[in-house]
């Protein structure tokens, strides 16, 4: 994804030469890429080829892992800053909170559907008691969740649907104030109406974060990308563009070959 083909923008992310490996065997062979805000960028391939690996490496994730070994440059604009992730031992908890990142199952607090934001709001944000509300309403109108839940926010987080859920832990990512969305595969265990839901609310987010989804859907690729990466074997094989996604003869190879 060159500047060609996204009018010249600048990149918010840089990649070049990522190697990533657990205990001695490499996952991510000397990859390349660069995205931008205002895209959704997607990544595509085989169950094993090293899209989640290559997401976690964004915030550092790869490290809670036995064994980690990651090589290569990772430059992140931050705060208008670019940020060299490895070389320059960026805090953690600063990383991980300005590159924040959605799983795919809804990973939920214990407590409320207001707790799920409040009590990450007060520990990393230190946000004042006069502030929780209305910061705790504005993230779930973010997440466009509010009106479903503002009945009930002392309520479980439990006993919202799936979808809900998954809403609910991206408001709280929100609600923290990141700069870049890694999204892996948030639509994995949901039904269709509640993954259109959160497509919707993804592209609805675009223009003010820099968006990098791992998606197991080609047809969620072609709702959601402005751009993709196809991965192989822990390598980065093809670059489309959206023109390309919506193309018949692209999207007949990638059955082929990836799916």
């Amino acid at each position: 994804m060159g500047p060609q083909e996204t009018g010249a923008l600048e990149p918010t992310v840089m990649v070049a030469g990522l190697h990533v490996g657990f205990e001695g065997r490499e996952v991510l062979h000397g990859l390349n890429a660069e995205f931008y805000r205002g895209h959704v960028a997607v990544i595509l391939g085989r169950s094993g080829s090293g899209k989640t690996t290559f997401l976690r490496a964004l915030n550092r994730l790869n490290e809670c892992f036995p064994g980690s070994a990651t090589r290569g440059s990772v430059k992140l604009k931050l705060q208008s800053e670019w940020w060299e992730i490895y070389g320059n031992a960026a805090p953690l908890t600063e990383l991980r909170r300005r590159v924040g990142m959605l799983f795919q199952t809804p990973h939920l607090l214990p407590g409320s559907i207001a707790d799920n934001l409040a009590l990450p709001g007060k520990l990393v944000l230190g946000w004042p008691r006069r502030e929780i509300a209305p910061r705790v309403e504005t993230a779930l109108r973010e997440a466009h969740l509010w009106e479903e839940v503002k009945d009930r926010l002392d309520a479980s987080a439990h006993t919202l649907s799936g979808g809900q859920q998954q809403r609910l832990c991206l408001a709280r990512l929100l609600a923290l104030e990141p700069e870049i969305l890694l999204v892996d595969e948030p639509t994995a265990s949901l039904d269709f109406r509640a993954s259109l839901k959160v497509e919707e609310l993804l592209l609805s987010l675009k223009d003010r974060y820099t968006i990098i989804a791992v998606s197991h859907s080609l047809s969620q690729a072609r709702r959601l990308a402005d751009a993709a990466l196809i991965f192989r074997e822990g390598a980065v094989v093809q670059h489309l563009e959206r023109a390309d996604l919506q193309a018949p003869e692209t999207l007949q190879t990638l059955l082929e070959e990836i799916f």
